[in-house]
């Protein structure tokens, strides 16, 4: 059965171009949208399945609202979305009981990705928040802040794969497994993909492979 999402932004353009990227998702139905926490609650959609609520709106801010949209839709589960990626941001969403975080600066196809986690029940922040399934609670400071599936890409990456073969293992086109390597390279610092995966094993984001006995 479809799912049920409810869009909360003050910012009408941003609206609409999020909701051109969820509709192409296979389990999302119906789409509703609102300007406000107010005008969110008015529409008394209490079957909603998801909501993606932006933190910072003029009037009453989404982390301020998340409680009355958890009272108004009981069973939907609330992602925080942020212009900011601060560790601090992504700790007070976590704080105020959200179920995950979603940065304005993600690509279509990680905001998809959250949408999946979202409905499948998973937590949905980024690496680096705090803990979590897709966080980085056990590690230091300094551990970038990868997406899911960057670290899908990594793990791959770290194998050997080449990008046509990740691409087609990950059932993505070579140009975004470049535009994700690129990504994953910046955020460990390095320019080759050994010293990506000397800088994965350093960070604990990956094992070594194992070798084939002689």
């Amino acid at each position: 059965m479809n799912s049920r999402l409810l869009l909360v932004d003050d910012h009408t353009l941003f609206r609409t171009g999020l909701r051109l990227i969820v509709q192409d998702h296979p389990r999302v139905g119906a789409i509703a949208e609102a300007g406000s926490i107010a005008e969110a609650c008015a529409l008394r959609q209490a079957d909603t399945d998801l909501i993606l609520l932006d933190i910072q709106m003029p009037g009453m801010s989404g982390l301020d609202g998340l409680h009355l949209l958890r009272h108004a839709c009981p069973k939907a589960r609330i992602v925080l979305v942020s212009a900011s990626v601060a560790p601090d941001a992504i700790h007070e969403a976590r704080a105020c009981g959200a179920d995950g975080f979603l940065p304005k600066s993600a690509n279509a196809e990680d905001i998809l990705h959250v949408i999946s986690c979202a409905l499948s029940g998973e937590p949905c922040f980024p690496l680096n928040s705090g803990h979590g399934a897709h966080s980085g609670a056990s590690r230091g400071p300094d551990t970038p802040s990868l997406t899911a599936r960057q670290l899908d890409v990594l793990t791959l990456l770290c194998t050997g794969k080449p990008n046509k073969v990740i691409a087609r293992d990950m059932g993505l086109s070579e140009n975004t497994v470049r535009v994700h390597v690129a990504a994953i390279f910046a955020q460990l610092g390095v320019n080759s993909r050994s010293a990506a995966l000397l800088a994965a094993q350093r960070l604990g984001l990956s094992t070594p492979p194992a070798h084939d006995p002689l």
